[in-house]
């Protein structure tokens, strides 16, 4: 073999490994690779106060008897979520609790607790610390409106040592 045909061999065949490196190194490329995690966050304050289930007396509302119009018989009130998700449940209570402990003096301490039934009223109402202003507050919206929505319950801290100074309307 002459020099000039062992260099172009050598040449061909360094162009092939090139050629053959390359492609592993495009197939290697569509290869993915996810670390799965639950990386803890930056926050350094505890979770807000929780509350056991069943811990909150339910009050004698009356929402069960013929003192409200009957749930189908009720307009819809405002609680519509966006429209994929229509029930917006537990922010419409969230903030007719919030609006309530404003008009009534911000005065109302514990958790209230509110359930909603299959037909989309408001069929209980609990609190660990009644006061009978929130609770007629609290009355007039849930008595006379209906929901989009199925069962549900969801729970608001009013707080505690509550003055009649109203501080901060979210809870």
């Amino acid at each position: 073999m002459t020099l000039g045909r062992l260099l172009f061999a050598c040449a061909f065949a360094s162009a092939g490994a090139t050629a053959a490196l390359g492609a592993l190194g495009q197939l290697g490329g569509c290869v993915r690779h996810a670390d799965i995690r639950d990386e803890p966050d930056a926050a350094i304050l505890p979770p807000g106060p929780q509350v056991d289930a069943g811990d909150i007396p339910d009050l004698d509302s009356g929402l069960r008897t013929d003192a409200y119009p009957s749930c189908l018989g009720r307009p819809e009130g405002d609680c519509l979520g966006p429209s994929d998700f229509p029930c917006a449940f537990e922010d419409w209570m969230k903030r007719t609790a919030a609006s309530c402990q404003e008009s009534t003096g911000c005065k109302t301490d514990g958790w209230l607790e509110v359930k909603m039934g299959a037909e989309g009223c408001v069929v209980e109402i609990g609190m660990d610390e009644p006061n009978d202003d929130m609770v007629t507050c609290l009355l007039a919206e849930f008595g006379s409106v209906r929901c989009p929505c199925g069962e549900a319950q969801a729970t608001y801290l009013f707080g505690y040592g509550n003055m009649g100074v109203c501080v901060d309307a979210g809870g």
